[in-house]
């Protein structure tokens, strides 16, 4: 019981901000070109301000003698490749190929995995997670965007690309992140509560948005990718990554972040980015409405599961 809590509590708020949105266009409160319009404006306004609180808090030093983060990293890299080489061969849409790659590799780690290790492992493993968020998020938001420049269509040059990247909202913010990090000063509390707060108004304001948008109507003209995807993301990947950390020299809090980076569902920011960035929106948002929803079962039976095998 105390495990279906666990995942309940992680799940619920996502699917009461999308409940708000749906109920909130169906009863004419809001109309969906509004909506349209405000999902740009909160990936280009809000979003940055999770990429820059996530770079400017970490503690690099805390790094020292740590296996995780670079296994994490490698595992996610490792995904992006066989995602990137794979997804090609099976979807000829440009604009739904970086769609699919990003939904493979890409976790909703910031609301997620600190909850979840912070149940079991309380502020210890809540502060793991947090360190490797630091890390993985804007490797995921880096990867994204080249990735979704890269299927936009068009022909561009690696100047272009490059200039493309750095002016993506998501990016500037993690610069500002790391920069502000690295100078030899703190950032006063009246300007720290601010963006604190601006940034967890984000993910909220992206699934209210979603819910709003979204039309059951085509979950089954996409009933293959999405079934394929949330069967890797919420099922085949956790499992590789656990049975590899079984082998690794790991405690159980800090498997247990890895595995909480890898077995929860799709990022919400995925959604406003493929708007934003020319890729099939439709498909990215059915992937974090399915994912999210079905982590409800997955998540409570693998933590059920790693602790009836005593590896947390």
């Amino acid at each position: 019981m105390d495990n279906l809590i666990i995942a309940t509590t992680a799940v619920t708020p996502f699917v009461v901000y999308l409940l708000t949105g749906f109920i909130c266009r169906k009863s004419g409160l809001v109309k969906e070109d509004f909506l349209k319009v405000m999902n740009g404006f909160v990936f280009r306004a809000f979003f940055p301000f999770i990429m820059f609180n996530n770079l400017y808090d970490v503690d690099f030093s805390s790094l020292n003698g740590s296996f995780y983060v670079p296994f994490a990293i490698v595992f996610t890299l490792t995904l992006i490749i066989l995602a990137s080489l794979i997804v090609p061969v099976f979807e000829k849409k440009d604009s739904r190929r970086g769609v699919m790659i990003q939904a493979v590799f890409r976790s909703n780690t910031v609301l997620y995995a600190i909850p979840l290790v912070e149940s079991i492992f309380k502020s210890g493993g809540a502060a793991l997670a947090s360190i490797l968020i630091a890390f993985i998020v804007p490797l995921y938001n880096v990867v994204s965007v080249v990735v979704l420049e890269r299927y936009r269509g068009q022909q561009a040059d690696i100047p272009s690309l490059l200039k493309n990247i750095l002016k993506n909202p998501l990016i500037k913010g993690a610069i500002a992140g790391l920069i502000f990090n690295l100078l030899p000063v703190t950032m006063p509390a009246f300007l720290k509560a601010p963006i604190s707060q601006l940034s967890s108004m984000a993910t909220p304001l992206s699934l209210i948005i979603l819910g709003g948008t979204l039309h059951f109507s085509s979950l089954k003209k996409n009933a293959r990718p999405l079934f394929i995807v949330t069967f890797l993301k919420l099922i085949l990947i956790p499992a590789i990554a656990v049975s590899i950390m079984r082998l690794l020299p790991l405690s159980s809090a800090e498997l247990f972040v890895v595995f909480s980076t890898f077995a929860t569902p799709v990022a919400a920011a995925s959604y406003p980015m493929a708007q934003s960035m020319g890729g099939d929106a439709d498909l990215a948002g059915e992937y974090v409405v399915v994912t999210t929803l079905c982590s409800l079962i997955t998540i409570f039976l693998w933590i059920l599961l790693l602790k009836n095998t005593a590896l947390i």
